[in-house]
């Protein structure tokens, strides 16, 4: 193995053609997560949907803390509670 692929957990193929794609592709850097409040670590706990408030991932995120749950478990609770309600 070469030092980059002990590195990274990647080949050095990889690691060119993942080069080639964000130099000369049409990469689009994401949202700064820091500028959204979100902690290093926190992002495997956070939804992240275009579009959607913020107050609306902050009561997801309580939400699934409280009750132990995934994000997308409390957003299916929701969505049944209103089908079943015929909202």
């Amino acid at each position: 193995m070469t030092d980059i692929e002990i590195k990274t957990g990647i080949t050095d193929a990889e690691c060119e053609h993942l080069d080639k794609l964000i130099t000369n592709g049409n990469f689009e850097v994401g949202p700064n997560l820091l500028k959204l409040g979100i902690k290093p670590g926190e992002v495997r706990n956070t939804l992240l949907l275009k579009g959607v408030d913020w107050d609306v991932i902050e009561y997801l995120r309580s939400q699934a803390e409280t009750a132990h749950k995934s994000q997308t478990e409390i957003i299916n609770e929701i969505i049944h509670e209103k089908i079943a309600v015929g909202v």
